[in-house]
């Protein structure tokens, strides 16, 4: 198994353009018509942003945590 430094080495490259692609997606959304209203009131985005708090916290299993968030909440029919 890697140790921390070599998994950082590793990824690094691949965390930082996620990290960009979601910044200039937040970025689209913000400058296109409507914009404004989306990010006040469109539930995926407060869940994104949900998303990106629980990533760049501590503690353990944050892609779980992660996964909860973006899961389906609508209940099961009867």
């Amino acid at each position: 198994m890697l140790d921390a430094r070599a998994i950082l080495e590793r990824q690094y490259h691949e965390m930082r353009q996620r990290a960009l692609s979601l910044a200039a997606d937040f970025d689209r959304i913000e400058r296109a018509a409507g914009g404004a209203d989306v990010i006040a009131h469109d539930a995926r985005l407060s869940e994104l942003r949900e998303c990106l708090r629980v990533a760049i916290g501590t503690g353990p299993e944050r892609a779980k945590r992660v996964q909860e968030i973006l899961s389906d909440k609508t209940p099961a029919p009867v």
